[in-house]
């Protein structure tokens, strides 16, 4: 197991501005690690328990569909904290993480992190977190998941986002209690407002959804499926 002092902390520019003290228990609570390049630092949908910072080397943070086709999300100098996930208790990963080339990387409990670098208490931090920024993070994730997805996939993925987002349990499925347009759907999306009609009207044929004037009720199970096989 390798090891950091606050001078190489101190280095680093995400760093600089924290005082002596702060960076001297950061670093007593760190745990170092060198990884070869190439080598898995965490999978995606592992269960997400510590904050990672790159020290020295690049690491790469990739989404994997289905198919294990890569998307490069990320590379991340040194400096460049992640695994941020771990935030939240009992999340996982939604990408893998591995070493771009040889990199030192260093490895902190999040609670830790919370009280040494904001001096705040970690329920104090986590109800601010999922109150202001927890709701951006999970809008990005789904917007990398949408790559590669082809455009009936991509409206499979929407349709389960918006069922999150705005849905209400029925016998039938979940309702979207939201009054959306073909052409809301569209812009969304970033299809033709035709494109959208097609693809509902399938998903309508096959049971997959169905409609009340403007509102979509939607079997979440067979989304997921369209998604699996579109990826």
């Amino acid at each position: 197991m390798a090891s950091v002092n606050v001078k190489n902390l101190q280095q680093l520019e995400n760093l600089s501005s924290f005082s002596l003290s702060q960076l001297e228990k950061f670093a007593d609570n760190l745990s170092v690690k060198n990884y070869r390049k190439n080598e898995i630092v965490f999978d995606q949908d592992q269960e997400a328990k510590l904050v990672y910072l790159v020290i020295s080397g690049v690491a790469r943070v990739s989404y994997l569909n289905t198919h294990e086709n890569q998307t490069i999300v990320s590379l991340l100098p040194a400096g460049e904290f992640f695994g941020l996930d771990s935030l939240v208790p009992k999340t996982h990963h939604p990408f893998r993480c591995d070493a771009f080339e040889n990199s030192v990387v260093g490895s902190i409990r999040p609670q830790t992190f919370i009280e040494i670098l904001l001096g705040t208490t970690y329920e104090s931090f986590l109800r601010w977190y999922t109150a202001t920024l927890h709701s951006n993070r999970k809008s990005y994730v789904h917007c990398v998941r949408g790559i590669g997805l082809d455009l009936r996939g991509r409206i499979a993925l929407e349709l389960l986002n918006l069922a999150d987002l705005f849905g209400i349990s029925d016998a039938r499925g979940m309702i979207i209690d939201l009054n959306i347009s073909h052409e809301d759907l569209a812009g969304i999306i970033g299809a033709s407002r035709q494109q959208v009609t097609q693809h509902l009207n399938e998903f309508d044929r096959k049971q997959i959804i169905a409609r009340e004037g403007r509102r979509i009720i939607v079997d979440a199970q067979k989304l997921r499926k369209t998604i699996e096989l579109e990826s």
